[in-house]
């Protein structure tokens, strides 16, 4: 007798596939299935097998679980980087091979990880990894996860100090994304990176590690700590630290809130400029004349930063939009 254990069949998709074996192997299954149909029709004993699962039908739940929550270009990317992960597909492979059959394990991910997003768990955090630049990263809870914004303050440091012998220090690097970054687009500099959790430099000397690029991660916390020891005549301090006040929590996504750093994400309402005021004292200790600061900041308070990094005494300051329009980034110089 037939049965739906023992006469389920199904194709493993993967980069290795061929076009015309899974045509094939899609209209053997058609006719087997129609056959089986009709064989069944009047054996109430027999089980038929539940549909299986395929990349279009994963997209179809995703779409009908989450449009409630996420908007339609979100859960597109949701279903690409999702099939990326764990199938190992392009992007251009997800949509001609979109009625391959899952395996079960897969199709089993693939409802786990619906149910996760449905809980508001950012995607990069179920894949555990994310893209940014030209690095493969892994991501996890303890630090944020990089933005295209911050990729965009990578770009200018990279676009205006390519070539030089320079000596970084990335404060809040979190996964490292910004120091590996620059050892890869800058390979003759020399880059230090320190962050106030010791599980994200953990995280970032895995990044590193996987990457085979060399930073030298320090903990520290620059807002009760002096200078780490030995760093001095810098050439450039990079940031992306905290900056939201914390009052705008509220109207945040859950996304972010119930599941990035706190300590990486929110200052206090009364003083959100607390870390660049620290960052300018030490960059006025350990810069050498000439030495560069860049920053991400707020959209609102780009002019407050500028007075502040100007009071400090740095000059030649520069206040750079993002991709969207906003102020995001700062350059200062020491004179």
């Amino acid at each position: 007798m037939l049965t739906a254990d023992d006469h389920t069949a199904y194709h493993r998709i993967g980069p290795g596939a061929s076009n015309s074996l899974t045509c094939e192997f899609q209209a053997t299954l058609h006719v087997v299935f129609v056959h089986f149909t009709n064989f069944t029709r009047g054996n109430p004993g027999i089980i038929l097998a539940p549909p299986a699962s395929t990349i279009q039908s994963i997209r179809e739940i995703i779409k009908k679980e989450l449009l409630s929550l996420y908007p339609d270009r979100e859960i597109d990317s949701f279903v690409d980087i999702l099939c990326q992960h764990r199938l190992d597909l392009r992007r251009h492979e997800i949509g001609m091979r979109k009625h391959e059959i899952l395996m079960p394990p897969d199709a089993e991910w693939f409802r786990e990880a619906i149910s996760k997003l449905k809980k508001n768990v950012p995607v990069q955090y179920i894949t555990g990894d994310t893209e940014f630049l030209d690095l493969h990263l892994k991501v996890s809870p303890a630090a944020l996860i990089p933005r295209p914004e911050t990729e965009e303050l990578v770009k200018w440091i990279i676009e205006e100090q390519g070539g030089l012998r320079f000596k970084i220090l990335d404060i809040g690097t979190g996964t490292g994304c910004i120091a590996l970054s620059l050892v890869r687009g800058l390979p003759m500099a020399s880059v230090s990176a320190t962050d106030l959790s010791e599980e994200a430099l953990d995280l970032a000397r895995d990044n590193s590690r996987k990457l085979g690029i060399n930073v030298d991660f320090m903990l520290h916390d620059i807002r009760t700590e002096k200078a780490p020891e030995g760093l001095s005549r810098l050439d450039l301090i990079v940031s992306n630290p905290p900056y939201i006040p914390a009052g705008e929590k509220e109207s945040m996504d859950a996304n972010v809130v119930d599941y990035e750093p706190a300590s990486a994400l929110f200052v206090p309402d009364d003083d959100p400029l607390v870390y660049y005021r620290h960052i300018a004292a030490m960059g006025k200790d350990i810069l050498r004349p000439g030495g560069l600061l860049y920053l991400e900041i707020h959209e609102n308070f780009g002019e407050q930063v500028i007075e502040l990094l100007e009071n400090s005494g740095f000059e030649k300051t520069e206040l750079r939009r993002d991709i969207n329009g906003k102020d995001r980034m700062v350059r200062a110089i020491k004179p």
